[in-house]
């Protein structure tokens, strides 16, 4: 199973990350790749150990002649998104990534591939193992659940490193250089709703789908205008209110807290004598999504299926407005754009993940933000919104940006040696995505830090893929920068 992979190069590099396929690790599930990373650490390194929450931190030292060069960390993530087509077999407990190689891309069949961040993984690895690659002392962090929370870098150690100079290999355009990120916050929207009974002899009960669309990532992808499923189903249900009599009974939609969500369904109850009111109003609004998003979301399609035995309860009147007016009102996607970096998201909004099962609403947000009053700000607006319709808004896990640094060192030798070596310079800039750094920071004040990558695409969907070409210019100048160092 993908052997595929071992014809690519770098060799090392693809061997790694074929062997990271065949590990389940969604996040909250990476008992076996933390193992597994600790295992490869007692071979290749001097010092390998896991702490706790099942981080895995490696030592190697110097090579002759570098001791006196400053200690590099170099720190990936070992979970993945799990994501899948709606129509793939996939358990990601269980099963392993199929990889495929097609048109200078690697991507997975049907799934997330775990490019993010088994690429970044897999370069770490490669450097461990590489016993003729002259360098100063390394260390390596590999983190878990970074993709749900941050956890692994929230809960390491202050202790746990010796570095004061960190890269992060954790981004997705090669060529360009981050040395910024924003913070993040999940935001928590419930209310308990009241149901009513209706006649089943009067009303035919359906479900409404909305998919195909591409989604993304709910940080880099955020400013691309893609549509959110769950927002376009409620604008549908919205607008049928007066045109159709219905009654909504059970909604859900989305199911990762950094993924813009790709698909949604309501459940209903249409009056017999409105059903072709609701199919005209279907084909009507199938014509709004062509329209808007026919370039980016070819696929994307609204239809309705008709269910055999629904329960007849569904939300009474106020329930029903309030959920409409707090799905509908909350901010999804660009809140406001840095007036200090142009073209970088300063403050958005992803409604990530909504269910109305069990007699509640709930409703769950990432809120990114590179300017902490901004954040308080937008968290205050839907604090708001929340508490006018009856409902509870708690806001957790909140972790710190990282602040831009123009004059660190490890920047000047990174850009010094990505021109010197493809004769053109990288890009220098923030990231509206959540890294680790912002947490790691916190821990080690003054560290500095840059994050690279190969270039990627569709990450935290099933259409992620990775440029070959660019993981192998990506592993170059990883190496040059190792073997080059920074004198301590």
């Amino acid at each position: 199973m993908n052997e595929n992979l071992l014809e690519l190069e770098p060799r090392s590099l693809w061997k790694n990350f074929r062997e990271l396929t065949l590990i389940p690790r969604p996040s909250k599930n990476e008992e076996r790749v933390s193992q597994f990373l600790y295992e490869f650490g007692k071979k290749h390194a001097d010092e390998a150990y896991r702490d706790k929450v099942g981080n895995v931190i490696l030592r190697k030292n110097a090579t002759p002649g570098m001791e006196n060069y400053k200690s590099i960390a170099l720190q990936a993530h070992c979970d993945m998104v799990p994501q899948k087509d709606s129509d793939k077999q996939h358990d990601f407990n269980i099963d392993p990534i199929t990889t495929i190689v097609e048109g200078g891309y690697v991507h997975a069949d049907g799934t997330t591939l775990g490019a993010d961040d088994g690429i970044g993984v897999a370069a770490i690895m490669s450097i461990f193992e590489n016993d003729t690659l002259a360098h100063g002392p390394l260390e390596a962090i590999f983190t878990v659940d970074e993709e749900t929370g941050l956890t692994g870098a929230d809960k390491l150690g202050t202790d746990a490193l010796k570095s004061q100079t960190l890269i992060n290999l954790d981004s997705e355009e090669e060529g360009i250089f981050y040395i910024g990120c924003a913070g993040g916050v999940n935001v928590h929207v419930t209310k308990q709703l009241k149901f009513q009974n209706i006649d089943p002899e009067e009303y035919t009960p359906y479900k409404i789908i909305l998919d195909g669309f591409l989604g993304g990532h709910s940080g880099s992808d955020i400013h691309k205008n893609r549509p959110n499923a769950v927002k376009l189903l409620f604008r549908f249900i919205d607008g049928i209110c007066g045109k159709v009599d219905f009654h909504l009974s059970g909604a859900d939609g989305g199911d990762m807290h950094n993924a813009i969500p790709r698909a949604a369904r309501a459940f209903v109850h249409v009056k017999k004598s409105d059903v072709k009111k609701l199919d005209k109003e279907i084909k009507k609004f199938q014509q709004t999504i062509h329209d808007e998003y026919s370039a980016s979301d070819p696929d994307a399609n609204i239809k309705t299926e008709k269910l055999e035995s629904p329960s007849p309860l569904v939300l009474d009147a106020q329930s029903f407005k309030d959920v409409d007016f707090i799905i509908n009102s909350i901010v999804s996607g660009v809140f406001t754009m840095s007036a200090d970096i142009p073209g970088l998201v300063e403050t958005s909004n992803n409604l990530s993940i909504t269910r109305i099962n069990g007699g509640t609403l709930r409703i769950q947000c990432l809120l990114r933000s590179s300017v902490q009053s901004q954040s308080d700000y937008l968290k205050q607006q839907i604090r708001i919104m929340a508490e006018y319709s009856g409902a509870k808004c708690e806001f957790e896990g909140e972790y710190p940006g990282w602040k831009p640094n123009p004059q660190s060192p490890i920047l000047e030798l990174c850009k010094s040696i990505y021109t010197a070596t493809f004769n053109s310079e990288p890009f220098v800039t923030a990231i509206h995505a959540g890294l680790e750094c912002g947490l790691i920071l916190g821990k080690y004040p003054g560290m500095d830090m840059i994050s690279l990558g190969p270039t990627m695409y569709g990450v935290h969907t099933p259409s992620e893929k990775v440029d070959i070409k660019s993981t192998s210019r990506f592993m170059l100048l990883l190496e040059k920068i190792l073997s080059t160092g920074i004198k301590a």
